[in-house]
C-alpha cells in the first residue's frame, strides 16, 4: 500500500530564519550555541547568526565562501517568498 501523502511534512512551510539556523547548525560542531536573530534594514530582512568562537571559520569558510553561499541561499529563498533577505555573521 502507498502512504498517505496528507501525512509527509511539507518543508516550504520552513521560514528563512528556521533556514538559516538549520544549516548553520549542520555546519558547526556545537550547535547547541547556534542563535539566530531577525532584523531588518531599510527593506531588507537581516539574518545574524552567532556561533561558538571555534566554529566561526566553520560558517565562514575559506574567504568567505561558505557565508556567500549561505547567503546565495537565503536570498534564493527569500526571492521566492518575495522578500529580499541577506545573513550577517557576528563576531
Amino acid at each position: 500500500m502507498f502512504e498517505d501523502e496528507t501525512k509527509t511534512t511539507d518543508r516550504t512551510d520552513l521560514s528563512l530564519q528556521e533556514l538559516v539556523e538549520f544549516i548553520a547548525r549542520g555546519l558547526v560542531t556545537r550547535p547547541d550555541d547556534v542563535n539566530v536573530t531577525e532584523g531588518t534594514k531599510g527593506d531588507m530582512i537581516v539574518y545574524e547568526v552567532r556561533v561558538a568562537d571555534e566554529d566561526k571559520g566553520r560558517v565562514i569558510g575559506k574567504n568567505g565562501r561558505t557565508a556567500k553561499a549561505l547567503r546565495a541561499i537565503i536570498g534564493a529563498a527569500a526571492t521566492k517568498a518575495e522578500k529580499k533577505a541577506t545573513v550577517e555573521i557576528i563576531d
